[in-house]
This record gives structure tokens, sequence and C-alpha cells, in this order.
């Protein structure tokens, strides 16, 4: 692990290096500003490291073969400062860029108070400031718990990236009939299949729930086969959840054989893709006959007992 960390600081500078601040008096090449990394975060299995700082950059690198895997751009904006590569020729001048002049007569000073000049550095010997201007850079950066998405607090404000190529929860899926009315008004006229098709697009949990213990057991099998591919892993997803606070575990046992038989081509096709959610699932099938193993093997024990009891008092 030292020697990538120690591989990691050694490229940042080329790795991190992004565009020219208004401040700097050499080019981007040759500037050392930002060229370093403030902010790292290890993703949960330890494969993956993010790291970002005062740079327009944010660089993963992969642990096994300690090679930077992929630099992701926080911004396009040119009104922030480090975003231009090469700053416009038209506006520099022999003291530096024109927008750091500092012109007592400019409209650009009225709207700023004293205050906020010592602020910004104005008046100190040897500042230069920028005069307010944001620069683009990454405070911070964190994996999801599955590995499988990330999300960086950057200038442009939070940003969230995934791997998957599709997300679960779609906005362009919607449209105005899809509401939490319409999955009541569809369980109320006993259209199931509708009902936990609607709340699986509105993605949301309690609606999702009532869906699935709206179904009679009797109808697992056809509903099952009705899900849609893209809405497998959130309904894999919302199972793992059910069986670690539901008490009725065969009928969502019922309910995961069931998916199996009739998606299982598809869920071995995309196993990778659906890997979190099936490690979710497993775990919690595995907690679950652990402690019913344990609460058999105990009323075995006790009921062993009670019987040697019982002889013994006859």
């Amino acid at each position: 692990m030292f020697l990538l960390l120690f591989i990691v600081q050694m490229g940042s500078r080329r790795d991190i290096a992004g565009g020219r601040l208004m401040t700097d008096r050499r080019s981007a090449a040759n500037s050392t500003s930002g060229k370093y990394f403030t902010t790292l975060c290890y993703s949960a299995d330890g494969s993956y490291i993010l790291a970002g700082g005062n740079s327009k950059y944010i660089c993963m690198y992969d642990v096994a073969d300690q090679i930077l895997l992929r630099r992701f751009q926080i911004t396009q904006n040119h009104s922030l400062d480090g975003v231009l590569d090469f700053l416009n020729s038209k506006r520099m001048t022999d003291t530096g860029p024109l927008d750091l002049i500092d012109d007592a007569d400019s409209d650009l000073d009225e709207g700023i108070d004293q205050q906020k000049r010592d602020n910004l550095g104005q008046g100190l010997p040897g500042s230069v400031s920028n005069l307010g201007r944001p620069v683009a850079r990454t405070k911070c950066c964190k994996f999801s718990p599955t590995g499988r998405s990330w999300a960086a607090a950057t200038t442009e404000g939070v940003l969230v990236y995934s791997f998957d190529e599709s997300f679960i929860f779609d906005p362009t899926d919607l449209d105005i009939d899809v509401t939490p009315e319409a999955v009541d008004s569809a369980l109320a006229e006993a259209q199931l299949q509708r009902a936990l098709l609607l709340s699986l697009r509105l993605n949301d949990d309690c609606l999702i729930k009532k869906c699935i213990f709206a179904v009679r057991p009797s109808d697992i099998a056809a509903i099952a086969s009705s899900i849609p591919f893209k809405y497998l892993q959130r309904l894999i997803e919302a199972f793992s959840a059910l069986l670690e606070s539901c008490p009725h575990l065969e009928f969502i046992l019922l309910w995961c054989q069931e998916l199996c038989k009739v998606h299982g081509n598809f869920i071995h096709q995309n196993s990778r893709n659906l890997l979190p959610s099936l490690r979710s699932l497993q775990k919690s099938i595995t907690k679950l006959h652990q402690d019913l193993t344990n609460i058999c093997s105990s009323n075995e024990y006790m009921l062993r007992y009670l019987c040697s009891t019982s002889t013994k008092l006859d």
C-alpha cells in the first residue's frame, strides 16, 4: 500500500494538472499551483482510490495494477478559474491579465466593499486576487458502500457518478400518470402487476413494500415473470431489505425463488452488474439461516431436556 501511495504522489502532478489560474504568471504546464491532492478516498473493498484537489480533474486509481484508470473533469464552465488551459492573449498585458488589474474607477470594484476586498487579499503586500472569481476544485470525494457509484463536492456543487450504464430510477420513465395515487388506485382495482411496476418507477420503498405484500402467494409466479429486466435489481434490493426486518420469511423467500426461476438466465448473464444486490440478498439469507439454525438447535436441546425430565418424574 505504501508503494501505491508513493506512485500516486509522484504521478499526481501530471495526473491532476488542470487549467491555468488567472493569478498564474506561467503556463499551466509549467505551473505548480494545484498539482497535488487535497482529498483521497478508498472504495469499500480497497480496489480503487479517488483523489481530487484544486483542479478541474478527479483521478481514479486501480490498487491492484497501480495505474491511473481515468480522469473525470468536474466542469466545463469557463466562468470558473482554472478551467481554461490557455488564457486569452488579448486580455494579457505586461503586468498580467486585465481581469486582475485593480482599477478604482471601474464598475467592477463598485460592488466590492472594503471587508470583502480584505478577505480576497486586496492591499496585502505581494498578494494578487482574482476579484472573487471561484476556482474549479474538489473539496471531498466519497465512494458508495457498494462501490458502484461515488460523489464529489465541487465548486459546481455535489456531483454523482455511477459505474452502471443505466439507473434504476430514471426520471425520463416518469409521466403525468405515474403517481402514488395511481399506485393506490391500481391496488384498489386489484391490478397488482401495474401497481408494482408503478411503485418501481417511482422508486419509493414504502410503495414497493406495499405492492409486494398485496400479491397473493399463488400469484407470485405470474407477477415475477412480468417484471422488466431494468427493475430487477431494484426489486432484489427491496427483498434484501425486507428479509432483515420483515417477519414473513417464507413469503419473501418464495418471491426470491420465483425471480430466480423466471429471470435466471438474465441474472447469470448480468451477474457483474447485479453483484452488489445479489451479495446483499445472500448476506440476508445467510444471516436468517444462521439465526434459525441456532433457534432450532436450542429448541431441540430444550425438548430433549423436558422429555428426559418427564421420564424421571414418571
